[in-house]
């Protein structure tokens, strides 16, 4: 999950505007020296214990029980960062337009939630943009184990009592 969400979130910078390849390291960060930049780098994951449990058919009309073991919430950050106020304003709205609701990730749904947006200004920033945004974009979804499910409704239980 960790590898899909980050592959996203590059992929939506780069649709946005950001023209070079978007940095994923905080130490490389702080040595850039372009004022035009994106990053996505990673915050941090939660992990709680879930024991929910759903019945579905799979492709093939077989009855499966899907058992969600963990719910796991990762956290990165998106920074944006231009030399043109107008420009980032720009590129972080059709961010926030191409990152739509989240994405399919072995046929979960994984919800993409952004938040925490803060913008920094000229020495604020420890860009050498002139303007920069730094943006929260927590994906939740979950760790899940699939069994079969035996139905016994057209079976014939031969039972005998004593």
């Amino acid at each position: 999950m960790f590898y899909e969400c980050r592959k996203f979130l590059i992929d939506k910078l780069k649709e946005s505007g950001i023209r070079m390849e978007p940095i994923t390291s905080t130490k490389k960060l702080n040595t850039y020296t372009d004022s035009h930049v994106g990053a996505v780098l990673f915050h941090e994951e939660n992990l709680n214990r879930n024991g929910s449990k759903r019945l579905y058919e799979d492709q093939t009309g077989a009855a499966r029980r899907r058992r969600k073991i963990f719910d796991r919430n990762l956290s990165f950050g998106v920074v944006i960062g231009e030399y043109d106020p107008q420009k980032a304003e720009i590129i972080y709205e059709e961010f926030l337009r191409n990152l739509g609701s989240g994405l399919y990730i072995d046929g979960n749904f994984i919800y993409a939630e952004p938040s925490d947006a803060e913008w920094a200004e000229g020495e604020d920033s420890i860009l050498k943009a002139k303007i920069a945004v730094q943006l929260k974009v927590t994906f939740s979804g979950g760790v899940y184990r699939d069994t079969d499910y035996l139905d016994i409704g057209g079976k014939q239980l031969d039972i005998k009592t004593e």
